[in-house]
């Protein structure tokens, strides 16, 4: 059964629950940010930390790293890829901060294709500017240990308008895996749009999200009331190399989720 834990203060409020460390609810000076997916929100994988790598891997299913290649199980078959790492479906362990809530979650290096101990501490924190997430992690191994991260929060829209518009995105194959980085030529929201897009500041209506990377995942299926934006820090690809923690060392990402300022 997911634990909820909810925290408050003058000017904002914010929801969490223990599977996925999943951010469900924001409300920043009355204005309720995230799509209500009700209890179905686990199959969205609404407001979840995806880690060690968000989105799709560039590769479909191959994690390359120091000359090893981890053979990740396709868990997305409409494109013959792994999506979202693991923790979308993990519990996490949910405690009170004196500013936020802190979602922490042990792993003992025990799946063959990612076999790195590791320490994840996800901590939600809201002050003047917005709601501030960042996710540590700490190597508990005696390698290098490789890693990408994202969130995959989903914002109400009926209609989005991204600011600024992106230049250029990463190309897809026939089957949706991100491949070089081309010119970007618009969004056509009367189709799907699916993505990571190069954009060093994402504004949504009133809403502002800091990008962890070049590149910011995008999704928004056909006509829908909602569009992911999802800060993430790479995809496994060549253009995006995957971060490294060493032995004993911790490395930390950060992003917020605000109101512009006028």
């Amino acid at each position: 059964m997911d634990k909820i834990e909810r925290f408050t203060n003058n000017w904002s409020a914010f929801t969490v629950a223990s599977r996925g460390a999943s951010l469900l609810r924001l409300n920043i000076e009355g204005q309720e940010l995230p799509h209500d997916f009700g209890d179905q929100w686990h199959q969205w994988a609404a407001g979840a930390v995806m880690f060690p790598f968000p989105v799709r891997m560039a590769s479909g299913t191959v994690m390359a790293f120091e000359g090893t290649e981890y053979h990740w199980p396709i868990n997305d078959e409409k494109h013959r890829a792994a999506r979202h790492g693991f923790t979308p479906w993990e519990e996490f362990e949910l405690a009170q901060l004196p500013d936020g809530i802190q979602a922490s979650w042990n792993y003992d290096g025990s799946k063959e294709y990612y076999p790195f101990p590791c320490r994840l501490t996800i901590s939600y924190t809201l002050d003047e500017r917005g709601l501030s997430l960042s996710g540590r992690i700490e190597n508990l191994g005696k390698v290098n240990l490789p890693f990408h991260m994202g969130w995959h929060p989903y914002f109400k829209t009926n209609a989005p308008v991204l600011h600024p518009v992106p230049v250029h995105r990463l190309k897809k194959n026939e089957i949706s895996h991100p491949g070089e980085k081309i010119p970007f030529e618009g969004f056509d929201w009367t189709e799907e749009v699916d993505g990571a897009f190069l954009m060093e500041s994402v504004e949504l209506g009133d809403m502002s999200i800091q990008p962890l990377s070049a590149i910011t995942q995008v999704f928004r299926p056909t006509d829908a009331p909602f569009v992911a934006i999802e800060p993430i820090t790479g995809l496994g690809h060549p253009d995006f190399p995957w971060r490294t923690v060493l032995p004993g060392e911790a490395d930390e990402v950060v992003t917020t989720i605000g109101l512009k300022r006028r």
